[in-house]
This record gives structure tokens, C-alpha cells and sequence, in this order.
């Protein structure tokens, strides 16, 4: 159990001491960190694509005129105020230079009258327009939407965003083109289009099943029905770890789970959990071969293994999604033995 508590802490340090992109306490104090578009929203900042203010109004409903401002700045497109062809769109206006911009780039349109509607709420059907037009989106994929019918007028922006994985729709098979936008979702899709990273991607299974997108009820009935015995749940300030007991390698060992927010932000397997006691750099090094052949069966070929000093063994896999380390190693008082997976 004191083994196990000493991991707990390892992780509290890990996480301590991993790099972390913080912005500014002036800067969109209405954003959460654990928003789930607050990453993105940072990026529009940094990009220059959004104005650093004290407020963003993440459920704002987003406007033609801002949504076109937004685009013209992710694709680098001139600002500088000048005249339109739209007669509600002046040159004195602040959005003048975006709009005409983005007009003479046929990511947008006006309306039949002459008008722009600079100040008319955006839907999701047309932000799937602007996207697509502005990014030079082409191929579409393979899929049609419910409510996004051939031969509707966002049919083919739809299947674009789709293909370039910008958007999945929702669960029930819809994509909702008739509904407004907000603040926060168009700063979403934009960050996509700008930047893959923030593009939704299938979770990718780890080890028994489980994936990193998973949170702490959904690992617990996962492994509620396997074999696994369940040793404790335990906190350490904003981190959970789920402990069990399995069969790893051939080996009895401890499965720690550790939630971030929960959310599983890491995963370990601690094979030599009921050792006490020290062993000699020949004994630890024979543990370590069996391990990492082990490993590379599972695994594959490492990306890096070898000795670090006497005592220390290392091998570590880069996999689609998640990295992986097995390390075997002297404590002083006890070896340790773990494979730990960890995503990007």
C-alpha cells in the first residue's frame, strides 16, 4: 500500500511539473480552464484571430459580421477599413475591411437586396459555408446528415467540414444547420479548420479496453466486469486513482488508474508492488528483459530502450495517441517495476 501511495504522489509531481499554457487573469475572465473549448479560445488569441478583452460571452450568439472578421484574420486576409458593395456595410464601419475582404475571397456572400446583414445571427449552416470557402475545403465524405438532405443549401459545406473531421454532427445522426451559433462554438470549429490538433479524433483503446477519453464511471464498468479485483478508489488533490489487482506479464500486479478532473490522464501497471526488498543490478536487469519482451509484444518495437546507469532499465513506445515508458529500477530500499501510459 506504501508503494502504491508513493506512485500517487510520483503523478501528483508529474502533473506539478508539466508545462501549462497559462493566460493572462485579464484576459476572457468568463472562460473557465476546464471549458472544454478553452484551449482553442487561447489559441484564436495567440493567432491573433480574437481581441484579448475581459470578457467573451461564450453563449453569445455569434454574428455575420463577427464571424467574418474571425475568418479574414485566420486566413490572413487585409482589415484596413475601406468601401463595400453592401449598402449596409459602410467604409467608416470597423468590420468594412474584413467584409469587403472576405466578400472579393468568395468565402462570403450578400444578399440579393445588396445587403450583408452584418448584424444577423449566424447559423450552423452557414458557418459550415464560411469555413469551407475560406479554408479551400474539397473533398467531401461519404455521409448525409438527417436534417442536411441533397440538394439543401449546406449539403456540401456540411460534408466538407465532415471530411476534414472540423465536425461530426451530433449523436442522433443530425447537424442542426438552422441552429444559431455561439461565441464558443465557432471559436471551436474555427481553431479546427486553423489547426488539426483540435480536431476531434476516435479515441484510441490503451491497455483492457480503456481509451483517454474516458472519465472515472465509465473505467469503473469497464472493469466491474472483468476479473480484476478492485483494491481502493484515493484522493490526492484534484487527482483520483483507482487501484486493482490483475495479471500483467505474468506477474501479479497493482493497475492504477489516475483521473485528472476526471479525466484518466494516466495509466500504470506497478508489477513488482508486493516486493520490500532490494535487488542486485543482475536480478533487476533480468525483471527488465522479461518486462520489455513482454512489452514488445504487446507494443511493438520501442522507440528507445537501454541502461541508464547500474540500476535503472528504460524502453519507451510512441503510439498513435499515447506514449508509453517501462521502467525497472533501483528505489534504494525496494525495486520498482512499471509500465505507465500517458497520452500527448
Amino acid at each position: 500500500m506504501r508503494k502504491m501511495q508513493i506512485m500517487i504522489v510520483t503523478f501528483v509531481l508529474l502533473f506539478s511539473l508539466a508545462p501549462k499554457k497559462e493566460a493572462s487573469s485579464h484576459i476572457f475572465t468568463d472562460v473557465p480552464k476546464n471549458h472544454p473549448n478553452y484551449s482553442a479560445i487561447m489559441y484564436l488569441v495567440e493567432q491573433g484571430v480574437l481581441t484579448p478583452q475581459k470578457r467573451f460571452g461564450l453563449n453569445d450568439k455569434v454574428t455575420r459580421e463577427e464571424v467574418a472578421i474571425m475568418v479574414a484574420k485566420a486566413t490572413g486576409l487585409d482589415g484596413t477599413k475601406t468601401k463595400t458593395k453592401f449598402k449596409d456595410v459602410p467604409a467608416g464601419r470597423f468590420s468594412s475591411g474584413y467584409i469587403n475582404s472576405a466578400a472579393k475571397a468568395k468565402i462570403i456572400n450578400g444578399y440579393p437586396d445588396g445587403t450583408f446583414k452584418p448584424t444577423q445571427n449566424v447559423t450552423r449552416g452557414h458557418m459550415a459555408a464560411f469555413i469551407a470557402n475560406a479554408f479551400h475545403l474539397k473533398e467531401e465524405k461519404n455521409i448525409t446528415f438527417k436534417d442536411v438532405p441533397k440538394g439543401s443549401t449546406s449539403y456540401h459545406a456540411v460534408r466538407k467540414l465532415a471530411h476534414a473531421n472540423i465536425t461530426s454532427g451530433y449523436p442522433d445522426g443530425t447537424f442542426k444547420p438552422n441552429q444559431t451559433l455561439t461565441r464558443s462554438h465557432i471559436a471551436a470549429f474555427i481553431a479546427r479548420a486553423m489547426d488539426p490538433s483540435f480536431r476531434p479524433v476516435p479515441p484510441v483503446p490503451v491497455t483492457r479496453g480503456i481509451n483517454f477519453s474516458m472519465n472515472l464511471s465509465q473505467v469503473k464498468k469497464i472493469e466491474a466486469s472483468s476479473p480484476a479485483v478492485f483494491m481502493g478508489q484515493f484522493h490526492e488533490g484534484n487527482l483520483v486513482a483507482l487501484v486493482y489487482r490483475v495479471t500483467k506479464y505474468g506477474y501479479n500486479a497493482e493497475l492504477i488508474y489516475i483521473f485528472e478532473n476526471n479525466k484518466l490522464s494516466a495509466i500504470a501497471y506497478d508489477f513488482l508492488a508486493d516486493d520490500t526488498y532490494y535487488h542486485s543490478s543482475d536480478e533487476i536487469e533480468t525483471i527488465y528483459v522479461i518486462l520489455n519482451d513482454n512489452a514488445k509484444n504487446e507494443l511493438g518495437t520501442p522507440l528507445y530502450e537501454g541502461q541508464e546507469g547500474y540500476t535503472e532499465f528504460i524502453s519507451v513506445w510512441e503510439k498513435k495517441g499515447y506514449h508509453a515508458l517501462l521502467q525497472v529500477h533501483d528505489k534504494e530500499v525496494y525495486t520498482s517495476g512499471e509500465l505507465i501510459f500517458m497520452p500527448y
